[in-house]
């Protein structure tokens, strides 16, 4: 980067920043401890402030001659999948997070092995790896970190940013998977992971590039007048793995849920039903839901599954069981805890 010839300031720098989306008290608190402002001084510091950019929110930056700094267009590689009134460029600010986050986990975890594109298959493969008759939300995150997979959770963003239910990203052939979506219902997340997990096994994302997903229909409450997500071929087969996976074959399995008078009764017929099919029972009931339109019923019939840990403290659990902080620095470590909201 050259001298520039008009001094950077603080102020039009953090202005900049605030207009592309990341406002300054957020932006600063992203900024490592040793940061101290007074370093645009120097062409040095300026520098370091643009590395920082690009290593913490995924920015190219960098300060023109005139001082003012520049945040270079996004290369095309970042596949939205968004509401019909978002626009992209409201998705742009956690794309760039995602991607930077995935590049610090991929480097901090075991070595990507291939997993077979076969629904089927992988269903068997978890339900062996867990130990269980289903395919859970557990079982299905450590089959993604054992093979390499980081799946982290995109909890910290700015006020007013457009967010995210998952992301699926590629960094130089090693993918990563982000989930956006705050519900701490584990069956909830399940058909997110198992939907980025689809995106990633069907070639649908580009290497150094993400496919985000602002909102699936499998886990959102529907509402009526509501902008839905247009679902293109990709997304029809995302969703169609993701459901075989899950499922194990029985695409239907939810048209055998008659409609229910009480959240007791439903919490009881999709027990049974989990028992005699192999499946998740949660997942039964917000296939119900989606089934029937019956978004309160099920809400309601999932307080009867038994109490465990919470989607979030299960992703917090296997991210520090599986992420090797030794292979990134002590701020980089930081960094990936501070953003999942992991941080002590």
């Amino acid at each position: 980067m050259q001298d520039a010839k008009t001094p950077i300031t603080v102020k039009s720098t953090f202005e900049r920043l605030q207009a592309a989306g990341y406002p300054r008290a957020y932006v600063t608190k992203l900024l490592p401890d040793w940061w101290d402002n007074s370093l645009f001084k120097t062409s040095a510091g300026a520098f370091q402030f643009a590395l920082i950019l690009k290593q913490r929110l995924g920015l190219d930056v960098s300060f023109g001659q005139d001082g003012d700094l520049t945040i270079q267009p996004r290369a095309a590689r970042a596949n939205f999948k968004h509401r019909a009134d978002t626009r992209v460029e409201e998705l742009d600010v956690a794309a760039g997070l995602g991607i930077a986050l995935a590049r610090l986990a991929v480097f901090a975890s075991t070595a990507y092995r291939n997993l077979p594109n076969d629904p089927s298959v992988l269903n068997e493969m978890v339900r062996t790896l867990s130990g269980r008759e289903c395919v859970d939300f557990e079982g299905l995150l450590d089959l993604c970190w054992g093979h390499g997979i980081p799946v982290l959770f995109l909890k910290d963003m700015p006020k007013n940013t457009k967010k995210m239910t998952g992301m699926a990203v590629m960094v130089d052939g090693r993918p990563a998977i982000l989930l956006g979506f705050g519900h701490d219902q584990k069956s909830r997340q399940l058909f997110v992971l198992a939907h980025e997990l689809a995106h990633i096994l069907c070639g649908h994302v580009q290497d150094n590039g993400a496919l985000i997903d602002e909102e699936i229909a499998d886990v959102s409450e529907g509402l009526e007048g509501r902008a839905q997500v247009v679902r293109d071929d990709q997304e029809r087969e995302a969703d169609s793995f993701a459901l075989q996976l899950i499922r194990n074959g029985q695409l239907e399995v939810a048209r055998r849920i008659p409609r229910q008078a009480s959240a007791a009764m439903l919490a009881a017929a999709t027990f049974r039903l989990g028992r005699e099919s192999g499946i998740d029972q949660g997942h039964l009931i917000l296939s119900y839901a989606k089934e029937h339109d019956d978004w309160m019923k099920a809400s309601q019939a999932l307080r009867f599954l038994p109490p465990t840990a919470g989607a979030i403290d299960v992703l917090r659990e296997r991210f520090m069981n599986n992420i090797d902080f030794s292979a990134i620095t002590a701020e980089s470590s930081e960094h990936l805890l501070a953003m999942q909201g992991f941080a002590e």
